[in-house]
């Protein structure tokens, strides 16, 4: 999860295209001339790249390959964009992502209210009905005395 300084490098750079490359094949530049294509695992704020199923093509063209790769990100010179991210959506994603998330949060509070509030109906209901069973058998029990009391008088 993103910190609060992430998210905010995130929502107001370009770095939104980079996180729009996650979990797609791509091609990272690095400052040296080299080359890394691979799946994108994870990107963060600070343009760090973790890699899967890499090929790997150093400044001198020997290439090797590795199941993961970290880049940190002051060595990236260019991250290849595949044409299936749609840049303008990616960015107005990340624009509005707090935003999006707020009104998520709102509405799982709302329907955590409203069950709380159901549970406590059903508590309460059910206290009633343990209350009303309890006096009722309070009256059986009073009321069988006072007769048991009256059979008392009537025979004694």
């Amino acid at each position: 999860m993103a910190t609060d300084r992430e998210r905010y490098k995130i929502r107001n750079s370009l770095i939104c295209l980079l996180k729009a490359v996650e979990g797609k094949v791509t091609t990272v530049e690095l400052r040296n001339e080299s080359t890394v294509s691979g799946f994108v695992e994870h990107v963060d704020a600070y343009m760090n790249v973790t890699m899967t199923n890499v090929s790997f093509r150093n400044y001198k063209g020997k290439v090797s390959s590795f199941d993961q790769f970290f880049v940190q990100g002051v060595n990236v010179r260019f991250v290849q964009i595949p044409d299936e991210v749609d840049m303008k959506k990616a960015i107005e994603y990340y624009a509005n992502i707090d935003k999006n998330r707020a009104e998520e949060i709102r509405e799982d509070l709302r329907k955590a209210t409203k069950l709380k509030m159901q549970r406590k109906e059903r508590n309460f209901k059910k206290l009633q009905e343990k209350r009303a069973k309890s006096e009722m058998k309070l009256h059986k029990e009073q009321g069988s005395k006072i007769f048991n009391d009256k059979l008392k008088k009537d025979n004694g």
